[in-house]
């Protein structure tokens, strides 16, 4: 059975919704919250669910999908978000919880993201948004800005353990990779977004030893003007790449100053940045 949120405010509820005063989150969440077609977002969720009305009742759909966009938002475990919830009265107006509702459990949003998981509708949802932002002309298309990331694995590679002859625990399926002098054992995600709004628009997840060049093409939506990228794209493969499709490529050195002479504005200049410039 599918949860269901409490559309009636307590009389407390309402002296703090009459201030006229609201801080820069609030504002930021009640854009999001006027932004986004929910309704959409939930029929597609509505596919994880049985048709049952015994037991007790399932996290709102809505009220999960909201969880998760404040901790990506704000970067928060689902403990530390469970404790943000029960004290921030700006994450509470976003989700909608009056004074007298009980805060769920964090276990109750690893359930709702993990059933998310399964079922495979992250991508959906993705695509959802992406569809939503697309429709309100919010997507500019001037560029996009491609990048990578490590995520450490839950467990680092361990040698043999000595007395059972086996390997101590760890996640098999991460590789190792090297970062200046910094070894790495887990992950990488790599993100493709739109300059100027910064909105993400390509996901891809790797393991930590694929190269960021190896997933440039599947960044790319095939309708910007430019790619910026940082100096690990910086290979002859790419350029190639770039040369066939018409893009020029100008080098930024780890200052930020142009390695070869194109105009650079100083804003993209403080960013020491590898530029495809536009065709």
């Amino acid at each position: 059975m599918i949860g269901k949120q409490k559309s009636q405010l307590s009389i407390l509820d309402s002296a703090f919704s009459a201030r006229t005063k609201h801080s820069r989150t609030d504002k930021l969440l009640h854009k999001i919250d006027t932004f986004v077609n929910w309704d959409s977002l939930e029929s597609i969720c509505l596919s994880m669910y049985t048709d049952s009305r015994r037991g007790r009742p399932s996290l709102p759909i809505v009220f999960g999908l909201k969880c998760l966009i404040l901790q990506y938002l704000y970067n928060l475990s689902d403990p530390a978000l469970e404790d943000a919830l029960i004290d921030r009265l700006s994450f509470q107006r976003f989700l909608g919880i009056s004074f007298d509702t009980e805060i769920p459990d964090f276990t109750t949003i690893w359930r709702f993201r993990e059933r998310l998981v399964k079922a495979g509708l992250l991508e959906k949802i993705f695509n959802n948004v992406l569809n939503q932002l697309d429709k309100r002309n919010v997507i500019l298309r001037k560029g996009t800005l491609v990048d990578a990331t490590l995520v450490q694995a839950a467990r680092k590679k361990h040698k043999h353990d000595g007395k059972s002859g086996q390997s101590s625990q760890q996640d098999h399926d991460a590789s190792s990779t090297q970062k200046g002098s910094n070894a790495y054992y887990g992950y990488k995600g790599h993100i493709g977004a739109d300059e100027g709004s910064n909105i993400i628009r390509r996901v891809r997840f790797t393991t930590a030893s694929v190269h960021d060049s190896q997933e440039l093409d599947n960044l790319l939506c095939g309708d910007e003007q430019s790619v910026f990228a940082d100096k690990a794209y910086a290979n002859d493969s790419t350029k190639e790449r770039c040369d066939k499709t018409g893009y020029t490529m100008v080098f930024w050195t780890r200052g930020g100053e142009a390695a070869q002479n194109s105009p650079v504005s100083k804003r993209k200049q403080t960013h020491a940045r590898v530029v495809f410039a536009t065709r």
